[in-house]
Formats: C-alpha cells, sequence, structure tokens
C-alpha cells in the first residue's frame, strides 16, 4: 500500500513485531534471575500466495485425543482444536508515536511537540476532539482548521490534552505536528481454540508493540497464515517461525479484545477441519507427559511430545500456569525447542486441551511456559 510520504510526518509501512526477539532484552520476563524468557510471535511478510487449511491430527491414539464432528461444540466443556498459524494484524486506538521529528519553515526547523510530554509508543489518538486512525486523517484535520490545535496523547492507557501549534512546512505549505508515526502492528501467532459461540482465543499473552505497551485494539483481523521454516533457536537467542499470509485470502475472524490471555474475536473461518476436544480442568494437570499441537511447515498442525515440568497451583486467571520441556525429536531438531511463532500452540494431556504455550526461556530453548486453557476459555 502506498502512502504520500510528508515532510515532518512520516509513516513506516504497517510491520514490526507482536512480542518479538527485539523485546527479548527490554522488559523480559524472567522464570530464575539467569533464566530471561519472551513472548515469540514472529515476524512475517504479507505475500499473494493463495492456500487453505487442511489436514488431520497426528498420533491421535497416543495421545488420546478423541477426533468428534466439526461442527461448532455443544457443550461448555468442549471447544474446535486450533494449532494453525495465523496472521495477524492490528490496529491501535490511535496511530503510534515514534519518535519527534522537525518541521522545516520560513523561520527555521520547528518542532511543534517539543514541549508536549510524550514517549516513543504513545498513541495519537485525537486532534480537536476528532479520531485520527492515520496520516491521511492527521493531514486533513490539520488541513482544514486553523490556529493552535488540541491533541490527545495516551501514554500507558491514561489520556491527556495538550495545545500545541502547528508548524508550516515550507516546502508544501502544509501544517503538520513534525512526528514520526505507525498505524499498526502486524506478525503471526498460533490459533489455540474456537468455542460454541463461535469465538477463538489464540497467542496466550498480549500483543505488544516495539515499545512494550500493550495495544488496545481499535480494530484488527486474523487471516490463514502459510509457515515458510524455521529459525531454530539458541541459548541467548530465541527462534522463530518463517511465515506468510495474504489478505486476498479473506479474514477468519476479528480482533476486538487483547490482553494477557491472548487476542481474542469472533471466529468466521471455516470449522471442516478442525477437531473438537475437551478441555481439561486445571487441577487435572500433572508434571509428565503431554504434547504441543502446532505448525512448523506449510499449514497442517501435528502433535509433539513434550514434558510439563511444573504445573502452578492458581486459584485466580494468572499467565505463566505452568512450565514445559520439549523433548520431541523432530521438534528439536527442527526449531531448536520453542521458537517465536508458536505461541497459543494447543497444550495437550490425557487427550485434553490443558493450556497453550506463551513464552521461551532465551537461556534455554527448549523450555519455556503455558498458561491454563480455562483461564483462555474464561471457565
Amino acid at each position: 500500500m502506498n502512502k504520500k510520504v510528508l515532510s515532518g510526518l512520516l509513516v513506516p509501512a504497517i510491520a514490526l513485531v507482536l512480542m518479538c526477539a527485539m523485546l527479548i532484552g527490554a522488559g523480559g520476563l524472567f522464570f530464575k534471575p539467569s533464566m530471561q524468557s519472551a513472548p515469540y510471535s514472529a515476524v512475517f511478510s504479507e505475500t499473494e500466495e493463495i492456500y487453505n487449511y487442511g489436514g488431520t491430527i497426528g498420533n491421535s491414539a497416543e495421545s488420546g485425543v478423541k477426533i468428534m464432528p466439526a461442527a461448532l461444540p455443544q457443550s461448555e466443556n468442549t471447544v474446535l482444536l486450533g494449532g494453525y498459524p495465523l496472521g495477524i494484524n492490528i490496529r491501535p486506538q490511535g496511530v503510534i508515536i515514534t519518535s519527534r521529528v522537525g518541521v522545516v519553515t520560513s523561520n527555521g526547523v520547528v518542532t511543534p511537540l517539543e514541549g508536549v510530554e510524550i514517549s516513543s509508543g504513545d498513541l495519537l489518538c485525537a486532534i480537536n476532539g476528532e479520531q485520527v486512525r492515520s496520516a491521511e486523517d492527521i493531514s486533513r484535520i490539520l488541513k482544514s482548521s486553523e490556529g493552535d490545535v488540541t491533541i490527545t496523547i495516551s501514554h500507558a492507557g491514561n489520556r491527556a490534552n495538550y495545545t500545541v501549534t502547528p508548524a508550516v512546512d515550507s516546502v508544501n505549505g502544509e501544517r503538520k505536528l513534525g512526528v514520526m508515526l505507525q498505524e499498526g502492528i502486524s506478525g503471526i501467532g498460533t490459533l489455540t481454540f474456537v468455542d460454541s459461540r463461535g469465538r477463538y482465543g489464540a497467542l496466550g499473552h498480549p500483543v505488544k508493540d516495539a515499545y512494550g505497551n500493550t495495544v488496545e485494539p481499535e480494530s484488527g483481523n486474523i487471516y490463514p497464515a502459510v509457515i515458510k521454516g524455521a529459525i531454530p533457536g539458541t541459548r541467548g537467542k530465541a527462534g522463530e517461525l518463517q511465515g506468510v499470509y495474504s489478505k486476498q485470502t479473506g479474514n477468519i475472524g476479528t480482533i476486538d479484545a487483547d490482553n494477557i490471555f491472548g487476542i481474542f474475536g469472533e471466529y468466521c473461518g471455516s470449522t471442516e477441519n478442525l477437531i473438537q476436544i475437551e478441555i481439561g480442568a486445571r487441577e487435572t494437570v500433572q508434571p509428565g507427559k503431554a504434547y504441543i499441537y502446532s505448525t512448523l511447515s506449510g499449514t497442517s498442525p501435528r502433535l509433539y511430545e513434550i514434558e510439563i515440568i511444573k504445573a502452578e497451583r492458581q486459584n485466580s486467571p494468572l499467565d505463566k500456569s505452568m512450565v514445559i520441556r520439549v523433548t520431541d525429536r523432530e521438534l528439536l531438531a527442527k526449531a531448536g525447542g520453542i521458537v517465536q511463532g508458536m505461541s497459543g500452540s494447543p497444550i495437550i494431556q490425557n487427550g485434553k486441551l490443558i493450556g497453550a504455550v506463551t513464552h521461551v526461556l532465551i537461556d534455554d530453548p527448549t523450555k519455556g511456559y503455558g498458561i491454563y486453557a480455562e483461564w483462555m476459555t474464561g471457565r
């Protein structure tokens, strides 16, 4: 999508990361003081490739998973099993401010927001009370206004109004605020489930911008994705899945919630190849053998053996419900363990969905965290 580049109002292309390796060293999460971890939704790109989900679950007899009809579940105790890769595109409630820049005027270089208390990652939500969603909105509102304007900035969820004087660009005569902006965030993750109401859950952790802020979605969509391969993780550096998606295929769901348990919304994709599975109660989760259901290549997930090292006894909704270790030889050979992009991969024990993978330990990519399925499904 081509945009007009404005001097002093530069707009990067919609991209960047949900929570990728760039954020590992900034506000990382810790299992132990020497064991850093991070959510792992990987960078991906858009493509014109057209594709469809397909395939059936493997090793179902060994894992205890019962294959049931693919219609929406009629019971609150069952869901449709995910494991499929998703392209995620989410727009916040405003535009993300990445930095302030000077505007060249007839009186020299002017920085209109120099005295305003803003930080990289803050949202520019409105100008003169009118909501802004893009650079075009900002340009249009400034063009139709005169004199000072009132801007609304959101910092850490708190909104404040500031009166500023736009600068007039000496080249084209346009009024500008002198900021660099980012309009949205895209990435790749994994579908966890679709419930009886037709709502889905994915990721198991929040979508965050490059500055570590949880994104409050104004709008957003999920799309089917294709995994092209994996860059294995090594000690001290998370690996990642490499995937692509195309908006031309149409979205398979919307995004209306983003919190510590993942992203959620209405699912409108096909359920033909999805499998019903019972939700396992958190009290039944035990250390020992389990499986993750994830996609390392193409669009078809499969089971990979893991070990649950520790299962926390949580009486109220919290993240980091369990510590897991990858034991599957194929997964270790192809990816080195848990990698970015596997966020939301279902965890199965005794034939039931008990959780989803959420984090990888940076010092040991064979280990990571999972969240209980009960917390994600709101049970």
